[in-house]
């Protein structure tokens, strides 16, 4: 019979590290929770995450005893499909510019198209973002247009058809990034790649234009073993090596 108390455990093998996080159910959907790194409980960070302290409000809380160091983050519904985060660090911070709160609406502004708007008042930073269903056409799923300012960049994402091969379902999102204005970023391609073999494994390449750090591509796979996950990670560098291999196994038991 279960108690409400999560385990999840994470161990990178690459940087010998092994993560611990203990979650507790409490009242009003919130999860209690303490997370710390190897044995050293002392300085590890406990809190409240997604605390229903009202049906409009939410709130999530963290402290690290060690280094007296917090942050509270509320989420409020503030109206039709919009909300208002505001996470505040502990201590205070001097200057009140430096609280990023952020305002999401989500509204039909164009017909057949979601849009969602996404302000940062403070910061003077607004995202639009344009979504359309691309289901009735033959090869793709969905297209995303983002506008961000103040990176004054726009990004196109379109997600083809999930498709059947050899028994492994097939996934493509191609995203061109191009800059406007008094933009300082480059222009960027990026093609995503994700290929379902079963609901245990699952295998991804990311491949940009123009190459980050020298890598041709990030190749992921990912692959369920009961109670844990695995993980691998690496680099296909352009002279076809293999570089930054990394696993980390997850493991979650309800206790």
């Amino acid at each position: 019979m279960s108690t409400g108390l999560r385990y999840i455990g994470t161990m990178d093998t690459g940087k010998s590290n092994l993560n611990s996080r203990a979650e507790f159910k409490i009242d009003k959907g919130g999860k209690a929770f303490l997370q710390f790194d190897q044995g050293a409980v002392s300085s590890g960070k406990l809190g409240i995450k997604d605390f229903k302290a009202h049906d409009n409000l939410s709130a999530s809380l963290c402290y690290q005893p060690s280094t007296k160091k917090g942050n509270l983050e509320l989420l409020a519904d503030v109206g039709h499909d919009t909300t208002v985060t505001v996470p505040v660090s502990y201590p205070l911070p001097t200057d009140v510019m430096q609280v990023p709160v952020k305002i999401v609406s989500k509204k039909n502004i164009i017909k057949n198209v979601d849009s969602k708007i996404t302000a940062k008042p403070l910061q003077k930073a607004v995202e639009v973002q344009l979504s359309k269903c691309l289901k009735s056409t033959k090869h793709f799923d969905k297209a995303s247009l983002l506008i961000d300012h103040p990176a004054d960049t726009i990004s196109l994402r379109l997600q083809s058809k999930s498709y059947n091969w050899q028994d492994i379902d097939h996934d493509l999102r191609l995203t061109m990034m191009t800059p406007f204005g008094n933009s300082t970023q480059a222009a960027k391609n990026s093609l995503l790649y994700t290929g379902k073999v079963n609901s245990d494994l699952s295998v991804s390449a990311e491949m940009c234009q123009p190459q980050a750090k020298g890598n041709l591509a990030k190749l992921k796979a990912v692959y369920k073993m009961g109670d844990v996950e695995a993980t691998a990670t690496c680099d296909l560098t352009s002279e076809k090596k293999l570089e930054n291999a990394n696993l980390i196994l997850k493991t979650t038991l309800d206790l």
